[in-house]
């Protein structure tokens, strides 16, 4: 039996073997992310260009005995895929991945949900399911599937949610073609619902005392600028913005809205999550962020394309988010806020859910819809990791919870 070592990742082959007697396209191999023997094979004419699977054999010599059934069952679906090709998960994952060109050439998709797509299918779902008929994508199937990719990399509820979501579209496109009568149940992922890791007001306010630390104090080994991360944390924390919508932020898409002697902003995110769904796309901030907004930023760059943040640093794609989310963990660090009490990590997106955090306590939750709205987000999602976990600190709750010494007795 052949072998031969090849570099790369922990999810590339790293280790590659054939079988004697047997084609060279049938290879076992194994990944330093995993324990376990695969098997993958070359189907010249056959559902997908390539098909892999797990053998679940941390022996080479089992692996090889599955590998060996599992040659032959391949072979007899190839010869079945002639009859029902033009059926099977493959073709239909071709007529999705159309109709999301078609979404995103009307701008109702955005091009980096279609490129997660295609990696998730190219990489994952296509191997597992590609040759088979459609009809029987069933819900075992899928939550073996599941499964698997939990076991093997340990990925996250939300992430396997997405795989489900779609495989599911996928067999949507089937019903559409009345290839199959209706989409089959598939396996719901429950997500833990921890509290979204965020600052206290004390936390905050220690988060602003380092900042200003390292402003007055620079590390001589880094060249930033803390000043302007100080009003970047101030102006996040009072605007409600996700860490994905500053970057492409420019004085055009700010309004200043004046009323009852308020200064607040009114700003059109340019880049919302949310732009591909019906809703609002403004946002309004508090008065605090109207306050930083005129009195700081503008003074550092007042052009009308200007962007607010960091505006010298040009790629706005991907090197500027990086590079301030890297300065955010120093500041994190260097303020001892590294986790919160839950032991979550707390990242640039730990602003938004403070930010939400405030308004809900200092409202008591009483106008989750206003919020919602404002926020580009679900009162679902507010009820679901926001408000539940914040009601023990609301005021009127703590009141109810005061004991008399008339609960203790006399004495």
């Amino acid at each position: 039996m052949a072998a031969y070592k090849k570099s790369g990742s922990r999810h590339n082959p790293s280790e590659l073997r054939t079988i004697q007697g047997y084609p060279d396209a049938l290879k076992l191999f194994r990944m330093p992310a995993s324990k376990y023997w695969y098997v993958r094979m070359y189907l010249k004419g056959g559902p997908s260009s390539g098909v892999k699977q797990s053998t679940r054999c941390e022996n080479f010599k089992d692996a090889v005995e599955f590998a060996k059934d599992w040659y032959e069952v391949k072979l007899l679906e190839k010869r079945e895929h002639r009859l029902r090709g033009a059926e099977s998960f493959e073709v239909f994952a071709s007529k999705f991945s159309a109709t999301q060109e078609r979404e995103v050439r009307r701008g109702d998709l955005s091009k980096k949900q279609k490129s997660n797509d295609t990696n998730k299918l190219k990489n994952d779902v296509l191997p597992a399911f590609g040759d088979m008929h459609i009809s029987k994508i069933d819900y075992t199937l899928v939550d073996e599937f599941i499964d698997e990719l939990k076991s093997e990399r340990g990925l996250a509820a939300s992430t396997l949610k997405q795989y489900v979501v779609l495989v599911r579209k996928v067999l949507k496109e089937a019903e559409r073609d009345r290839v199959i009568p209706h989409i089959p149940s598939l396996p719901t992922i429950k997500r833990t619902k921890n509290p979204r890791p965020w600052f206290s007001p004390e936390e905050y306010r220690q988060l602003l005392a380092g900042c200003r630390d390292l402003r007055d104090n620079p590390p001589k080994d880094i060249t930033f600028d803390f000043g302007e991360l100080y009003d970047f944390c101030v102006f996040m924390v009072h605007t409600f913005l996700r860490p994905s919508e500053w970057k492409f932020l420019q004085n055009k898409h700010i309004k200043r809205l004046d009323a009852e002697g308020v200064s607040q902003l009114v700003i059109t995110v340019p880049n919302a999550k949310t732009s591909m769904s019906k809703g609002n796309l403004d946002s309004t901030s508090t008065e605090i962020a109207a306050d930083v907004y005129f009195s700081r930023i503008l003074k550092r760059h007042d052009g009308r394309n200007d962007y607010l943040f960091f505006n010298e640093i040009r790629d706005r794609e991907s090197y500027v988010s990086d590079r301030v989310s890297r300065m955010f963990s120093i500041l994190c660090e260097h303020a001892g806020l590294v986790e919160d009490t839950y032991g979550q990590k707390h990242t640039m997106y730990s602003l938004r859910h403070s930010a939400l955090c405030f308004q809900i306590l200092k409202t008591g939750g009483t106008d989750l819809f206003g919020l919602a709205q404002n926020a580009r987000t679900s009162t679902e999602m507010l009820e679901k990791f926001y408000l539940s976990h914040l009601t023990p600190q609301m005021p009127v709750f703590t009141r109810q919870l005061r004991t008399t010494r008339v609960l203790e007795g006399s004495e």
